[in-house]
């Protein structure tokens, strides 16, 4: 028997399945069942964003604001203690010399200001990272040294009745106003701007929380809305507690960062300012008592110490008054007797003037020098401890301000974080029943 086959080319071909899916990879997504998942994604990972976005918003003002209370403003203190010292030490000895024998108390103030000094140096020295402020610091630290040699060269000069001790005290001043002083002034200018940016950074609008939480809340209302149109109906309990979740960690951190704000504006506003302009009135006021005393050393040079004393003095003035007629300045009460006090001390300052221009000039050092109501002493050493006060109560508001606006960010990062999986999970928990009616 003959078996016939046929060719191949005749068998009928086999079927083939579509190359082609009949239903796209993503097609799931358009349904209502895959928009309504779709919408719980976006959502939760919204919410997640805010915690982020407020987290970060809240650590970043918390280590600003650490760094300036444990690192910016003790530098920025120890350098205009640095500028106030070396002042202090300038006047003491101008006073110390013209006194004849060296009253224990002046010279114990001039010795105790070069160690106050050498201390703010040694303290700045700690905080200064960048080189032109170290190098400014070295170069201060090295003219110091110079500065006390001189001093210690006119004591000696003086004691043994040389006239040649005038000169070295002149020339030792004179190295005192126009370096080491202009450059401690640099230093500190520096280190209290410094202050100032760190202090301002932490008040800056947190746009990007702002941002994300518009977002959220956007499209929660939009999610809201189009769920109530498929599922008719109205309240999503799910949706409801993440919303109050949200509004509450949007309520706690909002407080927390006006409040922190507030706090961080007060300091750079109202208690920084105060301690720059208090520092800046003592060390004229330093410098001012320099210049008279200094006028009775270098005989023949009383006109231009006379006319530096009633710059310093005018500028006193100025600042007092702009201080006292602010409504943000600090411990006003203990200033406001400054003006009288200035009164005072221009008055003997005339008195001293008045007796060099006929040559007593004893007389005029008993006035600078004197203990009496109408002498010099008094009045400028009531004005100094006045803003010396001044100075703790400004750098005591100023810490405390800083460390209120700290305080009050403290637990909103954890909060935040607690509230926003207590929001993702509500979010889920609500849409999971409307997904589940979907087989």
């Amino acid at each position: 028997m003959t078996v016939e086959l046929a060719h191949p080319s005749t068998e009928p071909l086999a079927s083939r399945s579509p190359t082609n899916p009949v239903h796209p990879r993503w097609s799931f997504l358009w349904t209502t069942p895959g928009r309504i998942l779709t919408i719980g994604v976006v959502l939760s990972a919204l919410v997640i964003a805010c915690a982020f976005a407020t987290s970060t918003t809240i650590n970043d003002r918390q280590e600003a604001l650490t760094t300036v209370l444990d690192h910016s403003e003790p530098l920025a203190f120890a350098a205009g203690q640095l500028y106030t010292t070396l002042s202090v030490a300038d006047a003491a000895a101008a006073t110390a010399f013209i006194a004849g024998a060296e009253p224990q108390d002046v010279r114990q103030r001039y010795e105790q200001a070069i160690t106050d000094a050498s201390v703010a140096v040694t303290r700045a020295s700690a905080g200064l990272t960048t080189e032109p402020m170290i190098e400014l610091l070295g170069r201060v630290n090295a003219e110091l040294a110079v500065y006390t040699g001189l001093v210690e060269t006119a004591r000696t000069n003086n004691r043994a009745g040389n006239p040649v001790g005038s000169s070295y005290l002149s020339e030792a001043s004179a190295l005192m106003q126009s370096q080491i002083l202009p450059d401690a002034q640099r230093l500190y200018e520096a280190t209290s701007a410094r202050v100032d940016a760190e202090t301002t950074a932490s008040t800056r609008i947190p746009a990007p929380v702002i941002l994300v939480v518009l977002a959220t809340v956007m499209f929660g209302l939009f999610a809201n809305r189009w769920l109530t149109k498929r599922t008719r109906r109205r309240i999503n309990i799910g949706f409801v507690a993440g919303g109050l979740a949200v509004l509450i960690m949007v309520v706690w951190v909002g407080t927390a960062l006006v409040i922190s704000t507030s706090d961080s504006r007060s300091a750079k506003n109202t208690a920084a300012q105060s301690l720059k302009t208090v520092t800046t009135m003592a060390i004229t006021a330093q410098q001012a008592r320099a210049d008279e005393t200094l006028a009775l050393v270098r005989r023949g040079d009383e006109d231009v110490r006379k006319q530096s004393y009633y710059q310093r003095m005018d500028s006193m003035q100025q600042q007092l008054d702009t201080f006292l007629r602010a409504d943000n300045g600090i411990d006003k009460d203990d200033l406001s007797g400054a003006g009288d006090l200035l009164r005072k001390w221009r008055a003997s300052n005339d008195r001293i003037n008045a007796y060099i221009a006929v040559g007593d000039y004893q007389a005029a050092t008993q006035v600078a020098l004197g203990t009496g109501e109408d002498n010099s002493t008094p009045a400028f050493s009531s004005l100094d401890a006045a803003l010396a006060k001044a100075i703790e109560e400004s750098r005591g508001q100023l810490r405390t301000d800083i460390v209120n606006a700290r305080r009050v960010l403290s637990g909103a990062t954890v909060g935040a974080a607690v509230l926003s999986i207590i929001a993702a999970l509500a979010v889920a928990l609500g849409l999971w029943p409307r997904l589940s009616e979907y087989r």
